[in-house]
């Protein structure tokens, strides 16, 4: 009998007990260590990516003085080219010159006008090249390379806005952009190294490789998460039922183990739940699109439609009571920002416009799910720990529901897009997974120091379960055969 088994003899009953659960922590142990080394090990990377990943220069959308001078209306000019009705218009400036660009109904692309002679303008690589310029503040060689309508591997769902035009560099990294060209704004860029380390990501850590398994792909992660989380409990019952493991490499796998359990428990439950969340989430209302008539739409925009020592950036179309209205936004003076509505004939329209136009977009979609009445809709011109980074569209109209999940929906005041439905397990999620699994707390010392942190508990993780692993196998080498 060896001295395991004689301490195991002599030790108390519970002691006995947890200790006969070592072959379950050891079977436990080869599939947790599968989640290991595919979510720490992807995990240390993911620092490494948002360092590394490409930048813009800026994430402003353009600030061009719109010329608002001998423009024809858009009524004679999409008439014209036999169009009755547009989702959505705006007047867009390229290369300096003026054009009305148009969202028809069933399409994915924009169509452009020309503002002053009313051609058909084939402006749509040019546009998207010259806001690639402008998020990348240069004035090299690019191509436009195709429209995007839905997600893919490199184009994720967490960059939120389709569809969008990718523009392609040069450059020996191949940088490209992926950018919405109906509100000038940009999903993201990406370059080989982004590319790989993102594909690598999400293989080993969103286990991409079982995507059209299906519901086979979320049971798996389950099954390992629950291996990772109760080889952890076993193997915490075990060092404290034994008082002396027999070899040093024991003991300092025991002793690493209960150093690391506390993050290993946080990393597995909250990455448990936030699966478990995303399988129960209730799919988005479908989008809103307008519909406007181009009838409608016979005044021209001029330069009497500004406010003194105005310019305007963005002139575009909202609905608002079933009619068009021009939303106008640009500076006064060139140092106030300035945003004013008007009727389809360029006049003014009062000053409760906005809360007006948020009230029935946001009726819209309360209707569709059922919400009831809510609150006053208000402005947030910034992200915050209920409406985070990843939703992407600022600023937005936001209201609060009194429903027993107290829904805050939030939508987009250019096109009434439902930015955001956030309701009491979204924001327990949310908490759970920022605090608990990204370790959100460590950014007060600042981001360096929490992906520093992070990136050496994952390394601390799959040095562990090598350890693991091998004393495993010389256990299994010393077995009697």
């Amino acid at each position: 009998m060896n001295n395991a088994a004689v301490s195991g003899a002599r030790a108390p009953r519970w002691r006995q007990w947890l200790l006969r659960l070592m072959p379950w922590h050891r079977r436990l142990a080869i599939l947790a260590c599968v989640g290991i080394f595919s979510w720490a090990g992807s995990g240390m990377l993911h620092p490494l990516m948002s360092f590394m990943q490409a930048r813009p220069a800026t994430m402003s959308p353009p600030q061009q003085a719109l010329p608002l001078d001998k423009l024809l209306a858009p009524a004679a000019v999409l008439g014209a080219a036999g169009i009755d009705k547009v989702q959505g218009l705006r007047l867009v400036q390229i290369e300096g010159e003026p054009y009305y660009q148009a969202r028809l109904p069933s399409a994915d692309e924009p169509r452009y006008w020309h503002a002053r002679n009313g051609n058909n303008a084939d402006v749509l690589a040019r546009h998207a090249e010259a806001l690639a310029r402008h998020y990348l503040a240069s004035d090299e060689p690019l191509a436009y390379a195709g429209t995007l309508t839905g997600y893919d591997g490199e184009y994720a769902f967490i960059n939120r806005l389709l569809p969008v035009a990718r523009v392609d560099t040069g450059r020996e990294n191949r940088l490209r952009l992926y950018l919405d060209l109906y509100h000038d704004r940009l999903g993201t860029l990406v370059d080989q190294r982004k590319a790989w380390f993102s594909g690598f990501f999400q293989t080993l850590h969103s286990f991409g490789w079982l995507e059209a398994a299906g519901p086979l792909r979320p049971l798996l992660m389950f099954v390992l998460l629950a291996c990772v989380m109760s080889a952890t409990l076993l193997g915490l019952g075990i060092f404290v039922a034994r008082k002396r493991a027999a070899s040093g490499i024991r003991r300092w796998h025991g002793w690493a183990g209960l150093g690391l359990a506390l993050a290993t428990l946080s990393f597995a439950s909250s990455g448990a739940y936030h699966l478990l969340h995303k399988q129960r989430a209730e799919p988005m209302p479908r989008p809103f699109h307008a519909s406007f008539a181009v009838a409608d739409l016979a005044a021209a925009p001029e330069q009497a439609w500004l406010l003194p020592g105005e310019s305007l950036y963005q002139l575009s179309l909202i609905a608002l009571d079933g009619q068009p209205v021009w939303r106008a936004q640009g500076n006064q003076y060139g140092v106030m920002d300035s945003l004013h509505y008007l009727n389809a004939t360029g006049d003014e329209m009062t000053d409760d416009t906005p809360r007006r136009y948020a009230s029935e977009r946001l009726d819209h979609y309360a209707q569709v799910l059922g919400l009831g009445e809510g609150g006053e809709p208000a402005m947030q011109h910034g992200f915050d720990h209920e409406y985070g980074f990843v939703f992407k569209r600022l600023p937005v109209f936001k209201r609060e529901y009194t429903d027993a999940a107290h829904t805050t929906l939030f939508i987009d005041p250019l096109d009434g897009a439902l930015a955001a439905r956030v309701q009491d397990a979204d924001r327990l999620e949310g908490w759970v997974f920022g605090y608990l699994h990204k370790w959100e707390l460590l950014g007060l010392f600042g981001n360096d120091v929490k992906h520093a942190v992070v990136a050496l508990l994952g390394l601390l993780h799959v040095i562990l379960a090598l350890i693991g692993l091998s004393l495993l196998r010389r256990s299994l080498r010393r077995a009697p055969r």
